[in-house]
């Protein structure tokens, strides 16, 4: 596929009108916080904390091939961040990770896992959850009235802009709110404007959202939406949405799923016959190198997908360097990159504010990765010099394994790199990696 955009990154506007209206009451870093070296006017600080952070993710569920990956990385930063505090000679600040809960892919368990971490491990930040389904209970009940920083490095609903959160919520990867039109740019095209799509998706969050914002595109640029089919993940069986799925005779297929999931509607899309994987888009929730394997090539081969991609972002060559020689045998997944960065910046904010509680590296997020605002710009291969700049009271841009990131007020990137996968065998090839921004933005 030839895409009509170049492989460089561009910071985007909020052109949606459900992003650029509400945004939930948020206050994420609106002051830019405050360094303890402007407050000592502008010497530099001798800075002591430990940070707690805690991991919630999926190494069971639904999303459990990206679970043990997520983690990983977030582990890898860690070590990178304590290697360098003691090769510079920095004295005082150390990072930990108090502990990795599975959340099962699943909502109770999730928050289960939050209030551990939170109330016996003292994490005051959480790096999860994965699913918007699971991210979203987590944030309601425990991080939000407890105080605690929660970062996602992998959900995108967009309805998690609006979240009512006093700034405790942020997120590493882009909102579905762009990838819904970046989907919609793709297959057309692929298959043209005026093309008819069928649309499946699984019943939550991160499913509907991510369709309901496709279709409004697709259908605003002269497409037409045939059969729109929705399922219960719960469900033992699918033949019946495979059937209505399948039906129609569309152009293409628009599927958003998770794969143990898709393990099942897959096959019965294959059953009802008519269904063709080359002439169907997904997105990152099947970005999944196990897939193939698990559902079968019939109901994978040729299909293509988006997903927020690392390739071509500031640090993406180095960081696939350092999990490949860190990882100890995990395979790398989508959002893993997010993860690392995710880690990172909660590191950065604490070291600016000069202290590890969660209002302090809330105060700071925004500061430390805020795009034309900030200062010099500095990705984790220069993190000596960018603790330094910041005990000096200079501010600082991270730019991330996975992208610039660039905190737009809401805690959400304001800056994104897609790219289009395909499942060739069981494999995962990248077609095109590229920059979106939205009409207006």
């Amino acid at each position: 596929m030839r895409f009509r955009y170049l492989a460089v990154f561009v910071t985007f506007v909020a052109a949606l009108a459900f992003l650029a209206a509400g945004c939930g009451g948020d206050d994420n870093g609106d002051d830019d916080g405050a360094t303890a070296a402007e407050e000592e006017g502008g010497e530099e600080r001798d800075v002591s904390f430990d940070l707690p952070i805690g991991v919630i993710t999926s190494f069971t569920g639904d999303l459990s091939s990206f679970g043990e990956p997520i983690d990983t990385a977030a582990r890898i930063a860690v070590d990178i961040i304590n290697e360098t505090i003691e090769e510079e000679g920095f004295e005082g600040m150390s990072v930990e990770i108090v502990a990795s809960e599975d959340d099962q892919t699943d909502p109770t368990a999730g928050v289960e896992a939050a209030t551990k971490l939170v109330q016996s491990d003292n994490a005051t930040v959480i790096v999860g959850a994965l699913a918007s389904s699971v991210t979203t209970p987590i944030a309601e009940s425990v991080t939000v009235p407890n105080g605690v920083v929660q970062i996602s490095p992998a959900s995108t609903s967009p309805a998690l802009t609006d979240l009512a959160d006093d700034g405790f919520f942020w997120r590493t990867p882009p909102s579905d709110a762009l990838q819904g039109q970046v989907l919609a740019e793709a297959m057309a095209e692929e298959f043209g404007a005026d093309a008819t799509v069928n649309t499946g998706t699984r019943n939550d969050a991160y499913g509907t959202a991510l369709v309901g914002v496709f279709e409004e595109a697709w259908e605003a640029n002269g497409g037409t939406i045939g059969a729109s089919v929705s399922w219960n993940p719960e469900a033992s069986t699918f033949d019946t949405e495979a059937q209505q799925l399948a039906s129609g005779e569309p152009d293409a297929w628009l599927i958003i799923d998770f794969p143990e999931t898709f393990a099942k509607v897959g096959p019965a899309l294959v059953r009802a016959g008519g269904w063709d994987p080359t002439r169907t888009f997904t997105a990152d929730g099947l970005r999944s190198s196990d897939l193939p394997g698990d559902v079968g090539e019939e109901a994978t081969e040729g299909m293509r997908g988006t997903a927020p991609t690392s390739e071509g972002a500031p640090a993406g060559d180095a960081f696939a360097t350092a999990y490949e020689e860190r990882a100890e045998g995990v395979s790398r997944q989508t959002f893993d990159a997010q993860a690392f960065d995710a880690v990172m910046v909660a590191f950065l904010a604490a070291v600016r504010g000069g202290a590890s509680d969660s209002e302090t590296i809330r105060d700071n997020l925004q500061a430390v990765s805020g795009g034309d605002e900030g200062g010099d710009q500095y990705t984790f291969e220069q993190l000596g010099e960018a603790i330094q700049a910041l005990l000096d009271g200079e501010d600082i841009d991270y730019e991330g394994a996975s992208g610039p990131i660039n905190f737009d007020e809401n805690g959400d990137p304001g800056a994104a790199l897609y790219e289009v996968w395909q499942f060739e065998g069981n494999d995962i090839t990248t077609l095109d990696s590229f920059e979106f921004e939205p009409e207006g933005g």
